[in-house]
């Protein structure tokens, strides 16, 4: 009886699903990265976080993948069209839902896409978004190889 009720227990247990963020990396040159990132986002800016907003999806629990919306007073606009001083981009809350946890008063490099995930919680069709696996960086630590490669990127893409 024992056993069976082990084997009960241990293939619940086996089964159970746990959701963690998981970022796929791949052992390549930096440029490649940096050609890979820009391709896939839609928006990347350099910006100083100027402040943050802690959005729930309802008043009685959180959520890891409830947003963090910051907002970002931006130096340089790299890639994308974003026509304000100051940017909303939003990220999960917790980084076991791949949620970057940006600093207030840091600045940064931010690759990001326009995306409607948090949008029933935002109530906008439409949102900045940015994630733990996007190659966020602080300002001050992004080598000066991926911010010339970046601006040769957006040249070559202004000429499409």
């Amino acid at each position: 009886m024992n056993k069976i009720i082990l084997t009960i227990l241990l293939s619940i247990f086996v089964t159970t699903n746990s959701v963690a963020c998981t970022c796929i990396v791949i052992n390549e040159s930096l440029s490649k990265k940096v050609i890979k990132s820009f391709n896939q986002s839609d928006f990347i800016l350099t910006g100083k976080v100027i402040s943050k907003e802690d959005k729930r999806s309802s008043d009685k629990s959180q959520s890891s993948f409830d947003p963090i919306i910051y907002r970002f007073e931006i130096k340089n606009i790299i890639k994308g069209n974003i026509n304000t001083r100051i940017v909303a981009i939003a990220s999960p809350r917790d980084g076991s839902s791949c949620g970057y946890s940006f600093e207030i008063g840091k600045s940064y490099l931010v690759y990001g896409r326009e995306s409607e995930q948090f949008s029933s919680i935002t109530k906008n069709k439409l949102d900045f978004v940015s994630s733990l696996c996007d190659r966020n960086q602080k300002l001050k630590i992004v080598k000066k190889r991926e911010l010339r490669k970046l601006k040769r990127l957006a040249k070559q893409n202004l000429k499409k």
